[in-house]
């Protein structure tokens, strides 16, 4: 929490700089200007040249050609028919072939020598400082310091340097095919481990910069053999720190800095799961002994991790990420405690077995009166996937998840529940049988797994934190871009048809290799503690390991409000914070490319894939000048509507095109059915928002009258139509939208805007109980101009007298 823009408190705005306006094009130095028709005619023979001696080539020669391009300053080649294949120096790029030949830059040329004037810029001006172009000699793709020791190094016995290769391909799809087919050319020349290894390789927009250890023979080769100029377009000296597989393979604690814990106040945050192993170095700071706990009849007193997964768990729900670096410090943010219920292969007990819903429901009654409110679950049931074929072949029952619901509301706790994995195995069967990533998540089997499907607790799924491969792999291709949906994560909707799971954070990914093998890598997989104490950390992938990184920040979002010292914080509140920070991630536009291929499949179900995103823990409760958060919580009486007063200020009028951003959650508790899904929950709500110039008496008429199933099709009046849809984000207890727009008219703030939330009966019941709810409201002005945080506390403010 931002401590000068408190949630709700009047502050002074900060005044944000002026944007700036878009550059002008410089104009040529007026004595290069006048000389631009004789640098022309200097230049075009060159080039003529050039293209005499590439036609004398075959097609194979001329597309494995690199062109060498020498000028004062970076150039522009667009148009020209050269492709850079490097990022420029200031004096020269390296590029080659689109076409057969260099006609197009000819042209260019003569353009800029003889073209006419347009405001003083001559045609294609920047060409005014070319100076040369020739075909590259292959040590141009040499750092300086193997230009300098190139001699040398052909001489030794092995070098160890990182290469960057490109395709040349124009899709996606066929770039990254064409990257593997490089590796695999590589594997060749290196006989499969007698001439050279490929180590560490990580793909980025069709190139791949990959660590290899090989002969001096055999880098001279890489450099000088035409057949790799355009596919090695770089080698690069081993930068002076080591490899993460390096540091993995040699961690020593000792190394490390300071452990530190918690704060005392800090929440905590028990793990339901193997247990924990205290002595691990990374956990004994933050774990609380006292509140240890084991479930097993078996072995009641040995609450400690015999298996590794609770400990792994529990390290990523205090810290969220380990560092393993030397004299680096972990802190701990959260407090653990643990409830053992998986015995030493990570299974309940056979011994004297009981039903699972039975001991989750002590486990809470044992943890609940020592303050705990959030409870990770990253246990699935592998055997019961929540999807349609289950739910014709079983009965349609689910005590797992029925107890979590049930607890969550009596309780007012927040179960954080993993989505479960796809397993390898089922991923190669998917790639071998025509269904790609991400395609094949829309199939019945990659349905989340009992409990997951819970629908008063927070289910998360994982995302690819990055594409890094380790180790000594070649033709092995990270299945998943980083921040798309793991190639692993499972899949909604829930019991209702809601969005399932609701978030997502880091869980690691697959690789694929040329033979269609599926396996997990350490360089793509999430780090955590081990439950033995040597070594201390180990690694694994999974949506286990992205749920405790929700719980984390849940945790440390729960800590800033009792800093704000509220009477109580409940559960739907809690999780209403955390949504609402939510957001989907916006880096190299991955993400877009995944929504954008489930869209050609379902518009909609990348939804169900990804929720409604990544949480924030700082964006939860963070204000400022530009960017004012609201928030209720209160009871709800069925068959009723709530209209609520949403202070939008007439400033943002002022900020132009710039976009304005309205994002709601709104989350209640109600009771479910103990029996049958048809009625799971015993209440629902809708929402609907509307601008200040809409009379408050006419969105009362049109709601109060409003049918709860076909609400998409009643008209009413200009409600805004936020993203989700009202009718796909009405289905369960945690609903979620944001509303982007560009032009705010003065009269959309005449008054209020007005948010409307409905309340509906299931159950038939003459005199249900209140449903407890509570609703998150952020609104903020991207452009950064509009004192929007002051504004609504101005609004805020004169409401309340006259109110009082």
């Amino acid at each position: 929490m931002n401590n000068d823009f408190p949630l709700l408190s009047l502050t002074q705005p900060e005044i944000a700089a002026r944007r700036k306006d878009k550059p002008r094009r410089p104009e040529l130095p007026p004595e290069i200007l006048a000389r631009r028709q004789e640098i022309a005619s200097r230049l075009i023979p060159k080039v003529k040249n050039l293209s005499r001696q590439l036609k004398q080539m075959s097609d194979k020669e001329r597309k494995s050609t690199l062109i060498k391009v020498e000028h004062d300053i970076p150039i522009s080649l667009s148009g020209t028919g050269l492709k850079p294949v490097a990022e420029s120096t200031e004096k020269f790029t390296l590029a080659v072939l689109r076409t057969d030949n260099l006609e197009q830059l000819e042209i260019k040329l003569d353009e800029f020598g003889s073209g006419a004037l347009k405001k003083g810029h001559a045609p294609n001006e920047t060409l005014a400082y070319l100076n040369n172009i020739q075909e590259g000699d292959p040590k141009d793709r040499l750092c300086q310091l193997f230009f300098e020791q190139y001699e040398t190094l052909i001489q030794q016995e092995w070098i160890i340097c990182e290469i960057e290769m490109m395709s040349l391909q124009q899709g996606k799809n066929q770039q990254r095919q064409e990257l593997v087919e490089i590796r695999s050319s590589l594997q060749k020349v290196f006989a499969n481990g007698i001439y050279g290894n490929i180590f560490e390789h990580e793909e980025i927009k069709g190139t791949c910069r990959a660590v290899v250890r090989c002969t001096g023979k055999i880098f001279q080769r890489l450099v000088e053999e035409k057949e790799w100029r355009t596919k090695i377009f770089w080698f690069d000296a081993r930068p002076e720190f080591e490899t993460f597989y390096t540091i993995y393979q040699n961690f020593d604690i000792q190394t490390l800095g300071r452990f530190i814990s918690p704060p005392e106040e800090a929440p905590i945050v028990c793990i339901v799961d193997s247990g924990v192993t205290v002595g691990n170095p990374f956990l004994q700071p933050v774990v609380r002994e006292n509140l240890l706990h084991s479930f097993l009849r078996s072995a009641p007193d040995n609450p400690y991790d015999e298996h590794g997964h609770g400990s792994g768990v529990a390290s990523l729900a205090s810290y969220y990420a380990l560092n393993g670096y030397r004299d680096a410090e972990n802190e701990g943010k959260v407090w653990i405690a643990s409830a053992r219920v998986l015995d030493e292969n990570n299974q309940l007990e056979d011994e004297e077995p009981r039903l699972f819903s039975r001991v989750l429901a002590e486990v809470v009654e044992t943890f609940v009166p020592l303050g705990v409110r959030i409870f990770n679950l990253s246990v699935g049931i592998i055997n019961r996937k929540w999807n349609a074929e289950a739910k014709r072949t079983v009965p349609r029952r689910s005590w797992i998840a029925r107890t979590i619901d049930r607890l969550s509301r009596e309780k007012d706790i927040v179960f954080i529940i993993s989505a479960g994995n796809i397993s390898p195995q089922d991923v190669r069967d998917y790639i071998n049988n025509g269904k790609l990533y991400p395609q094949y998540f829309i199939d019945e089997e990659a349905r989340i797994i009992d409990p997951s499907q819970a629908a008063l607790a927070l289910t998360v799924g994982s995302i690819v934190p990055d594409t890094l491969i380790t180790g000594r792999v070649g033709s092995e291709m990270a299945i998943a871009e980083q921040t798309q949906p793991s190639p692993f994560t499972r899949c909604g909707p829930g019991i209702s048809g809601e969005i399932k799971p609701e978030l997502v954070e880091l869980g690691g990914n697959y690789l694929v290799d040329e033979s269609g093998a599926v396996r997990t890598n350490l360089g793509t997989n999430v780090v955590m503690a081990n439950y033995q104490i040597t070594p201390a950390i180990t690694h694994d992938s999974g949506t286990s390991f992205a749920a405790p990184r929700v719980a984390h920040k849940m945790a440390r979002i729960l800590g800033d409000l009792q800093s704000f010292d509220l009477p109580h914080i409940s559960a739907p509140l809690l999780k209403a914070f955390t949504i609402n920070s939510a957001s989907y991630p916006t880096a190299n536009g991955n993400f877009d490319q995944f929504r954008s291929d489930m869209h050609k499949v379902d518009s909609k179900y990348w939804l169900n894939i990804s929720g409604y995103g990544q949480p924030d823990y700082f964006r939860a409760t963070e204000c400022d000048s530009y960017t004012a958060i609201l928030f209720f919580q209160g009871d709800i009486i069925p068959n009723t509507v709530a209209y609520f007063d949403i202070p939008v200020p007439v400033c943002l009028s002022d900020t132009g095109r710039g976009i304005k951003r309205l994002t709601v959650t709104v989350v209640h508790a109600p009771q479910v059915q103990r029996w049958g899904l048809e009625r799971y929950l015993g209440t629902t709500l809708k929402w609907r928002v509307f601008r200040g110039n809409v009379d408050r008496e006419e969105i009362i008429s049109a709601m109060s009258v409003e049918d709860d199933e076909n609400g998409d099709t009643i008209d009413l009046p200009k409600e805004l139509k936020f993203d989700p849809g009202v009718n796909l984000r009405s289905r369960g207890t945690v609903q979620h939208a944001v509303y982007e727009w560009n032009i705010h008219k003065q009269e959309y703030s005449d008054n209020f805007y007005t948010l409307a939330v409905a309340a509906y009966e299931k159950w038939g019941r003459q005199n249900p109980d209140q449903v407890p709810y509570a609703v998150v409201v952020r609104l903020e002005d991207t452009t950064q101009q509009a004192p929007v945080y002051t504004e609504v506390q101005n609004l805020l403010e004169i409401q309340s007298q006259i109110r009082i």
